[in-house]
């Protein structure tokens, strides 16, 4: 007696049958529609995957003869998005239901189908979250029953193929479980076009929502998708919404011929940045940097003991700036260790504003700062807001017209500077912050004066570099007469 094979078991796994799939479930039918088109297309299958997220739909990465990849809820697209900037030579088809792309993954979706990024994603709708008990998801019809709406549903679903079309997706088509022909047409087309191209297939599931419906079984479910089923050439996504008294508008939505994310990329920045084919695994050469383009060391390493620095302001007073020209110095001029971060309100502008950096000779092995050996604060309500922080032994750096610092631990050296006003002196106040990193140059040796220089021409505006060079410079001549009256 000869071994009976499964018709598509060049590409099903038939190691895993029988699957695990209820009787009457649209999903298996699908996956064979898959697997049939793949197989018809020809081309080389050692370039698909398949990703899948969680629901019943996420086991069919697990049936086909691809590799296939599993992924946490609502995050097959954001997975497969990686893929492809990874490895741009693969196909990679997304296969999930509708509560893991829509409604859980519903953020990854819509901005993937903005995108147009170039991944096939198959939308298994069966009206909810099957694999968990049936509960009610963001495609039930309303009116229609799930475990955790016993009484009817009584919100407005996702109209998907609407959703997809307004969202820029390049491809979208809808069939139900039971027009299997119209699938593998709709999936090569899908392998001919690039770009975001999703086909949503209304899926029987007769044990969790059909049988709350009075369609116990999968034939009832078939004859329900045939007797509603409308298929349009061109149809309007507006007419899409489904519901029990509606017709399943069916057919495609979208078919624009957009180019997809990656030709996007290719076109816009490969003049710019000279790189030919962009590829996150590494299987590119990156032109080299010329040397004249790479920065200048000007000095040797010297030893440093490590040292925190808080900074502190109100956004807009260029806080952020003043810690990464230290951390560029020190790491890039001065050639020791650095770690900078950054700390913000909730407002752009007015709102407090803080960073960090350490400095040391040595590995740096935790980035926070707890109890910082120098405070640099340019605004009152800075000093209100990490007074807390200042510890004896502490250095501080003020703004003398903005800070009025009271009530210090003893044994704090508070500097002072007119750092805004001066600034103000030079041409604009917005440079106060440069003004206060010449004035903590001259006071301390933790950086060289060359590196922080060379740091601050690299980090300022084009063009503005003389004009932040003669700001530096004030607040360091303010800094080095400040320590002559002290010695």
């Amino acid at each position: 007696m000869s071994e009976i094979k499964h018709p598509s078991g060049k590409l099903v796994r038939e190691d895993r049958m029988p699957h695990i799939f209820c009787p009457g479930c649209g999903i298996g039918g699908t996956i064979s529609n898959i697997a049939e088109a793949l197989l018809e297309s020809g081309q080389d299958l050692d370039k698909f995957t398949v990703v899948s997220g969680i629901g019943c739909s996420g086991r069919a990465a697990g049936y086909f003869k691809l590799d296939g990849f599993h992924t946490t809820h609502g995050r097959p697209v954001a997975y497969a998005t990686g893929q492809k900037l990874a490895n741009p030579d693969l196909n990679v088809i997304v296969f999930s239901g509708d509560g893991d792309l829509t409604t859980i993954g519903g953020n990854h979706l819509i901005h993937a189908a903005r995108r147009n990024m170039d991944l096939i994603v198959i939308c298994i709708n069966n009206f909810n979250y099957g694999m968990t008990g049936g509960q009610m998801g963001g495609t039930t019809p309303t009116l229609t029953k799930t475990t955790t709406c016993v009484y009817g549903n009584f919100e407005t679903p996702f109209n998907v193929p609407l959703l997809m079309t307004a969202c820029g997706a390049n491809y979208v088509a809808r069939w139900t479980s039971a027009h299997s022909h119209y699938i593998k047409k709709s999936f090569h087309e899908a392998l001919e076009r690039e770009g975001f191209r999703f086909i949503e297939v209304i899926s029987a599931c007769p044990i969790n929502w059909g049988r709350r419906n009075k369609m116990r079984t999968g034939i009832d479910l078939v004859k329900f998708f045939l007797n509603q089923t409308v298929v349009k050439e061109n149809p309007d996504p507006q007419d899409a919404l489904i519901q029990m008294d509606t017709p399943i508008l069916c057919g495609v939505f979208a078919d624009e011929g957009r180019p997809g994310l990656l030709r996007s990329m290719h076109e816009v920045l490969s003049p710019k940045v000279k790189v030919e084919k962009f590829r996150g695994d590494g299987k590119i050469q990156v032109p080299e940097t010329k040397e004249e383009e790479a920065p200048e060391i000007v000095s040797s390493p010297k030893k440093v003991e490590q040292v925190k620095i808080k900074l502190g302001g109100l956004g807009g007073q260029g806080i952020a700036l003043l810690g990464l020209i230290m951390g560029r110095a020190t790491c890039i001029f001065d050639g020791n260790e650095a770690v900078y971060s950054q700390e913000y309100g909730a407002e752009a502008r007015g709102g407090a504003s803080a960073s960090s950096v350490i400095i040391s000779s040595e590995k740096i092995d935790y980035p926070y700062i707890k109890v910082p050996d120098v405070m640099v604060l340019m605004a009152q309500a800075a000093f209100r807001k990490y007074k807390s922080e200042i510890q004896p032994g502490c250095t501080l750096f003020i703004d003398k017209d903005l800070v009025k610092p009271e009530d210090l631990p003893e044994d704090v050296k508070v500097y002072a500077v007119p750092a805004t006003r001066m600034a103000e002196e030079v041409g604009r106040k917005v440079v106060a912050n440069i003004v206060m990193l010449g004035f903590i140059s001259a006071l301390t040796d933790y950086i060289s004066l060359d590196a922080v220089q060379s740091a601050l021409k690299m980090s300022v505006p084009k063009g503005t570099e003389e004009f932040n060079l003669k700001a530096f410079q004030a607040g360091y001549e303010y800094g080095e007469k400040l320590k002559k009256e002290e010695s």
